[in-house]
């Protein structure tokens, strides 16, 4: 699943309260081409190996997958979080899976081959990038919040002309503090590209459902003008924004689709 030495975040209170204040967290984003009727399919796949797939060998902390629902973007995000770029170098995702097939039988092990080679089947044609950010400055989320369910991730990009880390606080104190504070967002956020061909900066936000999005869209404020006033100025070129749906993520070990007893 890794194609570049390792990346961002998402993500999503995504279990970086431990991070230490002044720790980048590293993110691999892997992007898949998948037709829209294959998706399910792939989703199914992905959970057998990734369960297969986890062990002593495994540094990774966390792991979300989203489904496209609007924009021209990739039909499948996966991001890979790591604690620091030195655990995403030790990560190792086949070493883990030898380990914990060795004792299965020959007809086990055949199976779980001619399942692994349909699951890489779909990252042909992928694409990856890594980002980084602190988890303890570069987002904030309500309290309590219950992310296993298929909340609504939408991604923006942008590239700056000036100061990164200026661009980025004033979208935080535009638009995504107030609204965590005030409205319908979860949480929300925003990562810094380290490699691969992705923006210089991606925001990030999470809403309960498409309805709630809509809801947040339609009644947002005018607070903060000097800090739009100066995001905008800050922007280069054209920006982009997409909108995912969260389909599943790792738990304890596990990896669990979203929602209430799946």
């Amino acid at each position: 699943m890794k194609q570049l030495i390792l990346f961002l975040t998402f993500i999503l209170s995504f279990g970086f309260l431990n991070a230490q204040s002044n720790q980048l967290t590293l993110v691999e984003i892997t992007y898949l081409d998948i037709h829209p009727s294959k998706i399910g399919t792939f989703v199914k796949l992905h959970k057998e190996i990734s369960d297969m797939a986890m062990g002593e060998y495994r540094t990774i902390q966390n792991s979300w997958v989203y489904r496209h629902w609007y924009g021209s973007g990739a039909t499948v995000m996966i991001m890979d979080v790591y604690g620091s770029a030195e655990d995403a170098l030790k990560d190792d995702f086949r070493a883990a899976i030898g380990q914990n097939m060795k004792d299965k039988s020959e007809e086990e092990k055949e199976a779980f081959r001619a399942t692994f080679q349909e699951w890489w089947s779909f990252f042909e044609g992928h694409w990856d990038e890594m980002r980084v950010y602190n988890p303890m400055t570069d987002f904030v989320s309500k309290e309590n919040v219950d992310w296993d369910i298929p909340f609504v991730f939408v991604v923006g990009s942008y590239n700056t002309k000036g100061n990164i880390g200026e661009m980025a606080e004033a979208f935080m104190n535009w638009q995504t503090r107030p609204h965590v504070e005030n409205g319908l967002q979860l949480g929300g956020g925003f990562t810094r590209h380290f490699k691969g061909s992705g923006s210089d900066l991606q925001f990030f936000s999470g809403f309960k459902n498409i309805k709630e999005f809509a809801e947040s869209i339609s009644t947002q404020t005018a607070a903060n003008p000097e800090d739009a006033k100066k995001f905008w100025g800050a922007v280069s070129g054209p920006h982009e924004d997409q909108i995912y749906v969260h389909v599943g993520h790792l738990e304890n070990g596990v990896f669990n689709l979203a929602g209430k007893d799946n």
